[in-house]
């Protein structure tokens, strides 16, 4: 390994849905990646690839930004999986921030509020229901000295138990089951 730049490609497949026109934006650490806008009463499956460049022994911040022309009671935003340099994120650890209408939440009693609480934070997995934004955080660097650095100098996140997914340039480095899984593709 003489390169160590921290270039990595990115494929994230999604599906997503709306009674009306949507657009979902992906940034990294503040910096638009992908911006699209789909059509809505359709269900678009596609898979965003980027390329981006990292910092070593960086905590870094992935954001989904899904938004719409008007609230309706039919849409979702389905992250299926989140690779970045054949690693694999958990898109079970995401932190969710809906954008909830108000005048709907007021109007619900508080057995619907504790219902509908549960559904939005925690019960998700990878599945959006409403509109608003999704962060997931994760380091990145070239091998395991990256990752030693950084649990050195940042002991305060120990205290929190703050456990985040690593993307290494190494494969080496990487544990089996953040791995992508490479479909074997020879012929008999």
């Amino acid at each position: 390994m003489t390169n160590n730049r921290l270039i990595f490609k990115h494929r994230i497949p999604i599906e997503l849905s709306a009674e009306t026109n949507t657009a979902l934006t992906v940034l990294i650490n503040n910096e638009v990646c992908f911006k699209k806008n789909y059509l809505g009463n359709k269900k678009h499956k596609e898979v965003i690839e980027f390329e981006k460049e990292y910092s070593d022994g960086t905590k870094n911040t992935i954001s989904f930004l899904f938004s719409g022309e008007r609230e309706v009671a039919k849409k979702s935003l389905k992250i299926l999986q989140i690779c970045i340099n054949r690693q694999v994120l958990n898109v079970y650890n995401a932190e969710y921030f809906p954008k909830i209408n108000d005048d709907w939440w007021e109007q619900l009693n508080t057995k619907e509020k504790n219902k509908y609480t549960e559904l939005i934070y925690g019960r998700t997995g990878a599945e959006f229901g409403w509109y608003g934004e999704i962060n997931f955080y994760y380091c990145c660097g070239v091998d395991l000295k990256s990752w030693f650095r950084y649990s050195n100098s940042n002991s305060h996140n120990n205290l929190l138990h703050e456990r985040l997914n690593w993307i290494y340039l190494d494969e080496n480095s990487m544990r089996g089951h953040y791995k992508a899984i490479k479909k074997n593709r020879t012929k008999v």
